[in-house]
């Protein structure tokens, strides 16, 4: 891939609303969590919160499915997180 075909491809706006889409459903789970543990009193493992945005995402379908693999990756660096800190 030549230089200028990398930089229209990363000015390209259907690659940065796809990159915005995964990152919202990557940061998603921690607004979640905040409203379940602090609003609700409520204490789940936080691999729930990921999975909870992954199938909304799935369900919902279309730009959806973006939104669900950022709640995928939430939840697989939560379980990394998980067995490498032992908890």
């Amino acid at each position: 891939m030549e230089f200028s075909n990398a930089i229209d491809t990363l000015a390209s706006e259907d690659y940065v609303m796809d990159v915005a889409l995964i990152g919202g459903g990557y940061m998603a789970p921690e607004l979640v969590q905040y409203a379940v543990e602090n609003k609700m009193g409520r204490d789940l493992p936080n691999e729930a919160y990921g999975a909870t945005v992954a199938a909304g995402g799935a369900l919902y379908g279309g730009a959806g499915r973006k939104v669900a693999i950022g709640g995928g990756i939430n939840v697989l660096e939560e379980l990394r997180a998980r067995v490498s800190e032992g908890n």
